[in-house]
């Protein structure tokens, strides 16, 4: 067979372009490092790099988020170390205003000096890095403690992704760092008045009798109100002879809660404690008045003695609201179980019984100056009347606006709307439900009407019309003990000693006020008959104390996991690179020892063809 010269030829080009490119691709890897350029050399290396690629990527994100976050963290971690020097700071200082040794003008200058404290610790709770607050929630433009010493953040944590289907906390709220619940703790609540032996004028002791403690014999009727751990409203009478002990009022005290862990005692100055031994968040509440008088309502009483006493001298939830400036608000945190109150809850769950039947009033002062007197009357057609004329409670999701609510569907947020509408002196023009609606709609631009930080109704005057308005709302079956208890908003009630419920800038000022005014306990006859005293404010910051000391580990917490995060991604992003590097990356030394072979074979094969290439016929026949 016969060997063309063509076709050597064609044969030549091919071997030589197979040879050229293998060298190429093997120039190619030596440089880059890399098996391969393109997808077409090796589709299943090409496919690996780039899902090993894609995890590196994920995985470098997730340090530099954590990294990012763990700034956060950290600011706040150091914060929140100051926080805690400067409750012990206080702590110390009203130590130093316990020991009666203070004169009134030495207590005034410690006050002083605790409220510069306090006011660094707004500057603390406002604190911002990179722009952003630090306890506002995820709300990270919002100021947080605002100068009334309200929380306008929100109870949200900030999160950060560590992979794809989780995310972990970096931040603490500030609803639940200024105002959450202690679950470690019990609440307590004291009276006031400071009851004495009328025989010996010093201190009633337990072992005292009734009659010592009434300066009469006979029957002696103890008219108990107060509200259960769970919320449950109560009144009650309690009946004993005046030779029977204090000792045995107490123990009838702690009966008539119904419950074997609330313990009643009586303290070294004549106030009754009462403490609720469940811990964590607890509606307990107490008010006890004494009399030689069986009445069935406690209004119509000659003589008494009262256990609580107010600033405003008025025995029930009678009481007005106070007011600070254009703002009124109650004393009484309205709850839906273990949480505080929205405009939706229903005030039958509230008050933890039916409403069916009840009614409520309000002696307002409207923000014109007109003195009114408004009844809410809750029934399967629920309506509130002023001045004799009747306006209906509207369901708000009925569009046709034919169905009025029942009692024990009205709503928080309704009965706001009824309150900011009679306040404004803005009625709906008739008994409609359109009417209605553009009522509440026209008064709101004039009274805000809500609830402050402790969940106690508050109504703020928007009009600037500088009135003395005033406002109060109470059960008008409130002072007859024959029939039972429902919601209360204000009134003259215990003294909160401990209470699980955070509210830390309005507890600081509380202390700061017990040591101005040089309150050692509670004391109606004080200059402020709710403030618990510096004796019992000691306890209240061990309980703020605890509070952020558990805060201040969480948050310890979160950086220790956001730096083992960071340092789990670190190590995983370099085992995948190593990973990648064995699937993509050549072996150098094995790559050029083929560089060699396949050069030197390209070099043979060129040196044969020149030699082919330069024989003639002559040199073939010889």
């Amino acid at each position: 067979m016969r060997v063309l010269q063509s076709g050597l030829y064609s044969n030549f080009l091919q071997d030589q372009a197979s040879a050229k490119s293998k060298i190429n691709r093997l120039t190619t890897q030596i440089s880059s490092g890399q098996k391969i350029e393109h997808s077409y050399e090796n589709s299943s290396v090409y496919v690996d790099s780039l899902r090993l690629d894609s995890e590196i990527t994920a995985l470098k994100g997730v340090q530099s988020r954590t990294e990012k976050s763990k700034v956060h963290t950290d600011a706040s971690d150091t914060v929140m170390g100051q926080f805690n020097d400067a409750l012990r700071d206080f702590k110390t200082k009203l130590v130093l205003a316990s020991n009666g040794t203070l004169n009134s003008e030495n207590l005034k200058s410690l006050a002083a000096d605790l409220q510069k404290r306090k006011d660094d610790m707004v500057g603390l709770a406002n604190t911002s890095v990179n722009g952003e607050y630090l306890f506002s929630g995820t709300a990270v433009g919002t100021k947080p403690i605002d100068e009334k010493g309200d929380y306008q953040g929100n109870n949200e944590s900030l999160k950060v992704q560590i992979s794809a289907s989780t995310k972990v906390p970096y931040s603490v709220d500030g609803e639940s760092l200024f105002f959450g619940v202690d679950s470690s703790v019990n609440k307590t609540i004291s009276s006031n008045v400071q009851l004495k032996n009328q025989t010996t004028d010093e201190a009633l002791k337990s072992d005292d009798t009734i009659e010592s403690m009434m300066g009469q014999g006979g029957s002696t009727y103890f008219y108990v109100s107060g509200v259960k751990h769970d919320g449950e409203a109560f009144k009650t009478k309690i009946t004993l002879d005046g030779s029977e002990s204090i000792s045995k009022l107490l123990s009838e005290v702690e009966n008539v809660y119904g419950d074997k862990d609330i313990r009643a005692s009586l303290s070294e100055t004549g106030t009754i404690t009462i403490v609720d031994e469940k811990k964590g968040l607890s509606h307990l509440d107490f008010q006890m008045i004494a009399s030689n008088e069986d009445v069935s309502d406690v209004s119509t009483l000659t003589s008494s003695i009262m256990m609580n006493k107010g600033a405003n001298g008025v025995s029930n939830d009678k009481a007005a609201f106070d007011k600070e400036d254009n703002v009124l608000h109650g004393n009484i945190a309205l709850i839906d179980g273990e949480s505080i109150a929205t405009p939706t809850s229903k005030l039958s769950d509230i008050a933890q019984t039916s409403l069916d039947g009840k009614t409520f009033q309000m002696d307002i002062r409207t923000i014109n100056g007109d003195s009114k007197t408004i009844e809410l009357n809750l029934s399967a057609s629920s309506s509130f009347s002023v001045d004799g004329t009747s306006y209906s409670i509207f369901n708000a999701d009925d569009s046709n606006g034919l169905v009025q609510t029942k009692a024990d569907d009205l709503t928080l947020g309704q009965l706001e709307s009824v309150v900011s509408m009679v306040m404004a002196d803005t009625l709906p023009a008739s008994n409609t439900k359109a009417d209605f609606e553009s009522a509440i709609v026209e008064a709101n631009k004039m009274v805000e009407v809500g609830q402050n930080s402790s969940g106690a109704l508050e109504v703020v005057d928007k009009s600037g019309n500088n009135k003395d308005i005033s406002f109060s709302l109470y059960d008008k079956d409130t002072d007859d003990f024959s029939k039972s208890s429902s919601l209360s908003f204000m009134g003259n009630r215990a003294v909160i000693v401990k209470n699980p419920k955070i509210d830390l800038f309005k507890d600081l000022d509380q202390v700061i006020q017990a040591v101005r005014d040089g309150i050692m306990d509670p004391d109606a006859s004080s200059s402020s008959p709710n403030n618990p005293g510096i004796k019992k404010a000691i306890d209240a910051l061990d309980v703020l104390s605890s509070h952020f000391s558990d805060s201040y580990t969480e948050i310890g917490a979160m950086s220790n996991n956001l730096q083992h995060a960071s340092e789990k991604a670190a190590t995983l992003e370099l085992n995948v690179s190593q990973l990648k590097s064995t699937i993509a990356d050549v072996d150098l030394a094995e790559t050029i020892t083929k560089y060699q072979q396949v050069s030197l074979n390209y070099q043979a094969m060129m040196s044969t063809v020149a030699k082919v290439n330069s024989l003639t016929l002559l040199n073939y026949l010889k």
